[in-house]
């Protein structure tokens, strides 16, 4: 019996990642972070592309902040809504209702959003500070961006403890799931929130797989429109989950002797 070579061997994540990579139309970007934080798998991990609803996840950030800082309640009412600001932090997210978005966007100022961004460290992620309305097509952000927001948030080091419990529960919450969660098997948690705009599709969140959490960001552009991509996702979804399975099993490296 011939011994077993290179190509008989399982796809390992930069493999998967490239194949993917193929059936996409424009440009594929992942980051895929382990439970310490550690790079699983990436490409194109700091190219920008145009947020969609990505955006309300630093959105979000920004307000939970000014409300930790006391300069904002979440019991403060968005007159143009007839809604609290919780309840349109939990619809902006959890449904991703786009005019939640431009009225929190608007009660903080879109310029003062994007400053603290970029305080915060997300660089590379812009705002359109000329957007009053719903129409949301000049942000960007990068997949190493959304990582790292989610990785911090699930460490609890971007917001305080109720603020990140309360993100996190929208999040948990999320309404559609029609992208990556659509490959996932049923004991696959999956907190997250997606981004479509007509050649954009993006998902990225925080994966749950037997006590182990892991953040991964996928955005993607140059669809047609949603149905082209929407297959796609779901294969990516398979593809991720067994990454996570293959790393989950592996289990953490063995502390270094002294």
């Amino acid at each position: 019996m011939a011994a077993p070579t290179a190509e008989d061997a399982p796809a390992g994540p930069a493999q998967r990642l490239a194949e993917l990579a193929e059936e996409v139309p424009g440009e594929l970007g992942v980051v895929l972070l382990d439970p310490e934080g550690g790079e699983v798998a990436a490409r194109n991990a700091d190219r920008p592309f145009t947020s969609a609803s990505l955006y309300k996840l630093f959105l979000a950030h920004a307000v939970l902040d000014e409300v930790d800082r006391g300069t904002l309640s979440l019991s403060d009412t968005l007159p143009e809504l007839g809604l609290t600001v919780e309840q349109a932090l939990d619809v902006m997210i959890s449904w991703s209702d786009n005019a939640s978005g431009a009225a929190l966007g608007r009660r903080l100022g879109w310029q003062e959003v994007e400053a603290f961004a970029h305080e915060q460290g997300f660089g590379a992620t812009t705002f359109d500070p000329g957007t009053g309305s719903e129409d949301v097509v000049a942000m960007t952000t990068t997949p190493a961006d959304v990582a790292d927001l989610l990785d911090r948030l699930r460490r609890g080091e971007l917001l305080s403890g109720p603020s990140t419990e309360l993100l996190l529960g929208f999040l948990e919450e999320q309404h559609l799931d029609y992208a990556l969660s659509s490959g996932f098997s049923p004991d696959v948690g999956f907190a997250h929130k997606t981004g479509l705009l007509q050649d954009v599709s993006h998902d990225a969140g925080i994966l749950e797989l037997g006590g182990r959490d892991y953040v991964v960001a996928v955005l993607t552009d140059g669809w047609s429109d949603y149905e082209e991509s929407a297959p796609w996702f779901g294969e990516a979804g398979r593809e991720i989950e067994a990454s996570v399975r293959e790393d989950a099993a592996a289990g953490p490296l063995p502390a270094a002797a002294p």
